[in-house]
């Protein structure tokens, strides 16, 4: 196997229902309402419950913390890395 059979490696989307973060910022907490997202906050923390069809898939290659990519039913990409030591997400989003 070289280099480039690994760019083709993927893992199958897994459907996803919450993740628990670091609180949000107030941009951010919008973005996730506006598509579909609720949110339970918390003094240090945030569970993001995520709409019906939501699913993530690994990133590849793995690093100490797995990554992966967030797709929400309207098309929305978000990327997570995942501190399992912490068990928390850490989320990656665009500015819409």
């Amino acid at each position: 196997m070289n280099k480039w059979d690994m760019m083709s490696i993927t893992q199958p989307p897994q459907p996803l229902h919450q993740l628990k973060t670091p609180p949000l910022t107030e941009e951010a907490k919008e973005v996730m309402v506006r598509h579909g997202c609720t949110l339970k906050e918390h003094p240090n923390e945030c569970i993001i419950f995520f709409p019906e069809g939501t699913t993530k898939t690994e990133m590849l290659l793995r690093t100490m913390n797995p990554r992966y990519q967030i797709k929400l039913p309207d098309g929305y990409e978000l990327r997570e890395v995942y501190d399992k030591y912490r068990e928390i997400s850490m989320l990656s989003y665009t500015r819409e």
